[in-house]
């Protein structure tokens, strides 16, 4: 493990939230406004039906904002709070947990079906969750927060800002033909791309939004067969943090994991179960491809640091928002579907990588080098000092790195 080039932790100071009325700003302002993607918000329209999924492990002050806020956009709105997973803390057991939809009642979904809007602030994310086919077509949102998270410095940062970070990165990215792939806890990956791909990769974005990325959240092409090296994390991106983790990668899938604890024997015994499972688009069977490689770019972004005494949807979201900020490596393994509501993958993130393509540097032990460039300086002083609105609110405490 390099030792010596991570940055000092850095958390801003954070106030408690403790009524209401201190979210509804905000809130008024996420349903006014249209979504941008890793930016929560839904333009409600009045007479609109929406319903919202929670659960009692879910921040309530955050679901009685947004009800609310909702209300007085003159929109008809229900509430389900389901009893949700008390106590649950580990974090291979939320992050196996929350990828099933079937601990959610028929009766939830039938409700569904006679919303415009459902907004899930229960435990369960939909991008990934196998969710029933509606015949109402409703908009199907997560909206992961705690109360102090609804106020932070990430909901008021311009979107110009973070998609002009978006353009600078994605030049660096698209079309590259090799990646070599370093961080401070030890990974060491090679990566070799083709026009194929690349191509691969990019046409479902293309078809769906005209664009080859999803904004906040750039992804190289995986799985590919040329990817070679070890990869080692400390945090698992629905969990929280876990003893350090090695993967030994061998052409693109996972051959071996060393430590982890009981995340570790989680993986190991699932690999080996798995292993002839083939419903995925990965070359072949087993639940242990690594199947994204994700590079997020917004520097406004923190995790909740209330997230120790939380537990189930409420612990998920003080957490998992933190992998949002610049320069995040977000992966994932696995994407099998088990059964049809439950599909297994494992989402992981690294703090202070290192990712070199051959057009050049595009993250230097964990910044970003996006926030450095011209095009991104200029658009920034739009909206006030660059050298503020583009330094990361937030480094992590990684152990053994810088702590």
């Amino acid at each position: 493990m390099v030792k010596g080039k991570a940055p000092k932790p850095r958390m801003p100071k954070v106030a408690r939230v403790t009524k209401m009325e201190q979210l509804l700003p905000t809130a008024r302002e996420m349903v006014s406004r249209d979504a941008a993607n890793m930016y929560e918000g839904i333009k409600i329209n009045k007479g609109q039906r929406v319903l919202i999924i929670n659960d009692t492990t879910a921040d309530q002050l955050v679901v009685q904002a947004i009800s609310t806020a909702a209300l007085e956009k003159g929109a008809h709105v229900n509430v389900i709070t389901l009893e949700g997973y008390r106590g649950l803390t580990d974090p291979g057991a939320m992050l196996d947990t929350m990828f099933s939809n079937n601990w959610y009642p028929a009766w939830v979904w039938k409700a569904a079906e006679e919303a415009d809007i459902v907004l899930l602030t229960a435990f369960v994310k939909s991008a990934h969750t196998p969710l029933p086919d509606l015949p109402n077509k409703p908009l199907i949102d997560n909206w992961e927060l705690t109360a102090d998270l609804m106020l932070s410095d990430h909901q008021k940062y311009p979107v110009e800002i973070r998609d002009t970070i978006d353009e600078v990165a994605w030049e660096q990215l698209f079309n590259c033909t090799s990646v070599k792939w370093t961080d401070l806890e030890g990974t060491d990956i090679t990566m070799k791309l083709t026009t194929i791909d690349w191509q691969r990769a990019t046409k479902k974005k293309m078809e769906k939004s005209g664009e080859p990325y999803a904004h906040g959240h750039l992804m190289l092409p995986a799985p590919v067969e040329d990817m070679n090296g070890v990869w080692v994390t400390s945090s698992v991106t629905f969990g929280g943090p876990i003893p350090r983790t090695k993967f030994h990668v061998e052409k693109g899938r996972v051959r071996a994991v060393v430590g982890g604890g009981k995340y570790g024997d989680r993986l190991r015994k699932s690999f080996a179960e798995h292993k002839d499972l083939y419903k995925s688009k990965c070359p072949g069977p087993g639940v242990n491809w690594i199947t994204t490689i994700g590079l997020c770019t917004n520097p406004s972004v923190r995790p909740s640091p209330f997230f120790a005494e939380l537990e189930g949807s409420a612990r998920v979201a003080a957490w998992t928002f933190g992998h949002r900020r610049a320069g995040v490596i977000h992966t994932s393994v696995g994407e099998g579907l088990l059964t049809p509501t439950y599909k297994i993958i494992r989402h992981m993130d690294n703090y202070f990588s290192t990712v070199v393509t051959d057009k050049g540097t595009v993250v230097k032990d964990g910044h970003l080098t996006a926030l450095d460039h011209p095009r991104v300086r200029k658009v920034a002083a739009k909206y006030g000092d660059p050298d503020k609105l583009l330094k990361e609110l937030w480094i992590p405490a990684v152990k053994g790195v810088n702590a």
